[in-house]
């Protein structure tokens, strides 16, 4: 018997890819932005793949928002250091 439910990995990559047209209006400085974001989506899907919803919206914000979290708070971190 053979998988009835793709991975979140499969998923969030269907996912992406209906995103390619809105990717390719963007600036490049933002288009490199989104590019960031996404890469972080990707290197956190094994907490996405926990999260058990059907729809892969969900998880991947959550991802994007722990990665704009943790550059703001490093970027805050410096800012101390050096003010």
């Amino acid at each position: 018997m053979g998988r009835t439910v793709s991975t979140w990995r499969d998923r969030i990559e269907r996912r992406i890819a209906t995103w390619s047209g809105f990717r390719r209006t963007l600036r490049l400085s933002d288009r490199i932005s989104f590019d960031r974001l996404l890469m972080s989506i990707r290197s956190r899907s094994s907490a996405c793949g926990m999260v058990p919803v059907s729809d892969e919206f969900e998880p991947a914000l959550l991802a994007a928002l722990i990665e704009l979290d943790t550059r703001l708070t490093k970027v805050e971190r410096e800012l101390s250091e050096n003010g």
